[in-house]
């Protein structure tokens, strides 16, 4: 079976499977005898860059091959399944190979011993490709978590599944990793990046170089912190979607405002900011465990009961317990709350919430004196970004167009599609959900998105025609034309396999083939070609948009499908 699967990987990764080799080996020995001991140095963290990225492109297959595309052959995942799991996952390994090969051939220009890589490192990194580096590395980090869950679920559920999973993970190419330790992979690569810049930075000498590296060291950074960011958010967001899962609102109900007001909270609808254990303490008698959630706009207290977190109302009073006055709202509103330190007791502070006809003032003890610092932090914080906004939080999920975190669903999962009875109101249209989660479906109807391939299509080919019409050959490369000839029919070949050319495209190509000279534009001409190609970056940003919104569409009807939806 090794082999069968060897024979149905792409020929351009079966290089992978051997070791990287080292560039001392591939270095002539004079140029290695020239080097100053920083210049070998800084050669040795390169090789060390390359051999690294060699190797994750190696893992990165493997769980392609291994894993991703036998679970779909098998049938034992669907492909909705499979992109939730490893999301970009093909598209990521384009990426890093590409990455690759940019390094591997530095390496063989040079002979082995790199002059520059500031440029290489610099466009992988930074400006746009950066930005779509950064977008694809985010999805599939901020999915490990959930995915890893998801599999030791369906192995402890699915006999077939877990066979499957351990048989794969038993192939050499695995080199007796297990599944759990192959998927964080990507994020565990981005750790790396910043530090193996930073240390070529260090050894090298020439001053424009170094800036330029240490820049793209910067870029890995922002990278890092970004995805860092949305792994933080995907986590909370799963924790949230489970904390809906079992909430329990009955207790709300002596309160009948609160409970009309919050019967149907969807937590889910808001970012988490911080949660912890905390102690609410009612009374002088009277002390509760809560599972304490900052949220957006509120301050949520959450009491366990079994497997249930019910929202419960507490009473002051022994004697009066019903008189609304008295209760205490397990919600509390941050729009008009600030803290006091709690004299008698160093870890507890009081949350103290007012509206027009007095205030109510919450006890809560932390576990520790540096959880309640971190607590009184973080609500003080979030208190003043909700005055700034007027009332609104901008950590409160909205329907704007751009792409927000959806954590993947579970068909038992209670989403707010849900009726109150516990299954899912089948009046709730394709139409509903969609504009629910925020797609502005009249304003798509009514773009020209559609010509937005085909119009970046035409300004390469008007690029195309503008370059190859400015070109004036000399005697000299007219001269040189014939030995180029063979090599350029062997490609017009390779591309009439694979395009079905017009008569016009025919033409152009002859036209190519005669041309083996360096490109002379004048001035005017240059700056059209520049021109037009700050219109192709633009045309290419909206089809990054694009594929955007796909991604997002096709988490959506993911969503819809997997619980229940009626696509009618």
């Amino acid at each position: 079976s090794t082999s069968a699967q060897l024979e149905e990987m792409e020929p351009r990764l079966l290089e992978f499977e051997a070791d990287s080799p080292n560039w001392r080996d591939l270095a002539p020995p004079d140029g290695l005898s020239r080097l100053s001991k920083k210049e070998t140095k800084r050669q040795e963290v390169i090789n060390e860059l390359f051999a690294t990225e060699h190797a994750h492109v190696r893992m990165l297959s493997v769980l392609q091959m291994i894993f991703s595309k036998p679970l779909e052959r098998e049938e034992l995942l669907t492909a909705t399944e499979l992109a939730a799991i490893f999301p970009n996952l093909d598209e990521l390994i384009e990426m890093h190979y590409n990455f690759y090969e940019n390094l591997k051939k530095l390496r063989v220009d040079d002979n082995f011993i790199v002059k520059s890589i500031s440029t290489t490192v610099l466009n992988r990194f930074g400006g746009t490709e950066g930005d779509w580096f950064q977008k694809l590395t985010a999805r599939f980090c901020s999915h490990q978590s959930w995915a890893l869950d998801q599999i030791k679920s369906r192995q402890k559920k699915d006999p077939r599944f877990n066979a499957f999973i351990l048989e794969a993970e038993s192939k050499r190419q695995c080199r007796r990793l297990q599944l759990k330790d192959i998927i964080p992979i990507e994020m565990q690569r981005l750790t790396k990046y910043p530090l193996l810049l930073e240390n070529i930075a260090k050894s090298t000498e020439d001053p424009t170089e170094k800036e330029r590296i240490q820049q793209s060291a910067e870029c890995c950074r922002r990278i890092l912190n970004h995805v860092n960011e949305e792994v933080k958010e995907m986590e909370n967001l799963l924790t949230l979607k489970d904390y809906q899962r079992r909430l329990d609102t009955s207790g709300l109900k002596p309160s009948t405002s609160l409970y009309t007001e919050y019967k149907n909270i969807d937590l889910t609808q808001r970012k988490m900011l911080y949660e912890g254990p905390v102690t609410w303490r009612v009374t002088k008698e009277k002390a509760i465990e809560v599972q304490c959630v900052l949220l957006g706009d509120m301050l949520v207290l959450l009491q366990k009961q079994d497997d249930k977190l019910v929202l419960k109302c507490h009473s002051k009073s022994n004697l009066a317990p019903q008189e609304v006055k008295q209760m205490l709202s397990p919600i509390i509103k941050l729009n008009s709350v600030f803290l006091r330190d709690v004299a008698t007791d160093r870890k507890a502070f009081y949350v103290i919430f007012t509206w027009d006809s007095g205030a109510q003032i919450y006890e809560l003890v932390a576990q520790s004196l540096g959880e309640k610092k971190l607590w009184t932090e973080v609500i003080k914080s979030t208190v003043d970004d909700l005055k700034k906004g007027g009332g609104k939080n901008s950590l409160l999920l909205s329907s704007s167009p751009t792409i927000r975190l959806t954590a993947p669903l579970s068909p038992s999962e209670n989403g707010g599609l849900k009726s109150s009875s516990g299954g899912l109101n089948l009046k709730s249209s394709l139409i509903d959900f969609l504009s629910d989660k925020g797609f502005d479906l009249i304003g798509h109807s009514t773009s020209d998105r559609e010509n937005v391939a085909s119009s970046a299509l035409d300004q390469v080919m008007s690029l195309k025609r503008l370059v190859v019409g400015s070109i004036s050959l000399s005697e000299d490369s007219q001269q040189a034309e014939k030995p180029g000839q063979e090599m350029d029919a062997c490609q017009s070949t390779e591309e009439s396999r694979t395009t079905d050319t017009g008569a016009e495209e025919e033409e152009e190509e002859e036209e190519e083939r005669s041309i083996s000279a360096p490109l002379v534009l004048s001035p005017e001409r240059m700056d059209e070609v520049c021109r037009r190609l700050l219109s192709l970056e633009e045309q290419l940003k909206s089809l990054q948009t694009v594929e955007e919104e796909h991604h997002r569409l096709q988490e959506a009807l993911s969503e819809f499908s997997l619980e229940g939806g009626n696509f009618q």
